[in-house]
């Protein structure tokens, strides 16, 4: 498997707070199933945190651990690009990173909004022949609320990539039922463990990925885990399943905590 969102560098950003930490998540994502990690480091524009020399770096210095430690885990370059207006500027101008050199971009959106402007950013991505990925949806307030913002975004090219502890509750209730809510419209293409410690948040997901394959069938669970990840890394184009409107939260009050039946 390939994870296409960690915080597995050490002394980045708010992930791994040394190596000691950086080795010990590499060993539970090789007893988890994973054999890549794209290192996502927060960039929140030129000039505020790591910039791409420290991510080089780092990426260096960790993988020189693994080889000698033994541990059989590959590292990429990445971001997770804080969307803001100036976001293309810091991209073309190779401030800010891709996922692993691809066309593919992943992007976070403020926790509590979903800005005016994100339709023209991501529009704007495209047109200059990137994918934007929308990290988390599920864990933003407005797209809780309504998520039909994300199916808007889903229909007008983006993509999205879901964290696999959403689905078990770890950051509430909200945030797990809205996560089913998305994977029953085809509204996620990816998963991802956000891993930023070998502690709570970390890439411990093995009963995640059960759940989900429960949830999605085998088929879906295979593209999403498996098959998208791995065109991503490849930098080829990702065929995407129908999205599909959620049905408005008024009809849904008591249905949202049954979404987690999902065929």
């Amino acid at each position: 498997m390939i994870d296409l969102h960690s915080h597995i560098l050490p002394e980045i950003d708010d992930g791994s707070k040394d190596m000691e930490m950086s080795l010990s998540m590499a060993r539970l994502y090789v007893e988890n199933g994973f054999e890549r990690v794209v290192a996502t480091c927060h960039y929140f524009g030129e000039g505020k945190g790591p910039q791409i020399e420290d991510l080089e770096m780092a990426k260096s210095e960790l993988e020189d651990m693994l080889d000698r430690e033994g541990i059989d885990l590959k590292i990429e370059l990445g971001n997770e690009l804080y969307l803001s207006p100036d976001i293309m500027e810091n991209i073309q101008s190779g401030k800010a990173l891709s996922l692993a050199g691809s066309r593919y971009i992943l992007i976070e959106l403020p926790a509590n909004e979903v800005p005016d402007y994100t339709e023209d950013i991501l529009y704007e991505m495209q047109i200059k022949g990137y994918i934007p990925i929308i990290a988390h949806p599920e864990r933003n307030s407005k797209i809780i609320r309504n998520p039909n913002i994300l199916y808007t975004l889903v229909e007008k090219g983006s993509m999205a990539q879901l964290n696999l502890h959403s689905m078990t509750g770890m950051y509430g209730k909200d945030v797990m039922n809205t996560a089913a809510a998305l994977l029953k419209y085809n509204l996620i293409h990816f998963v991802g463990t956000d891993s930023h410690s070998d502690r709570r948040r970390s890439p411990i997901v093995k009963n995640s990925l059960k759940l989900l394959e429960t949830k999605v069938g085998k088929e879906r669970y295979f593209r999403i885990v498996y098959q998208n990840p791995e065109l991503l890394i490849q930098d080829k184009v990702i065929n995407k399943i129908n999205p599909e409107p959620v049905v408005k939260r008024g009809l849904l009050n008591g249905l949202m905590n049954g979404l987690l039946s999902i065929g």
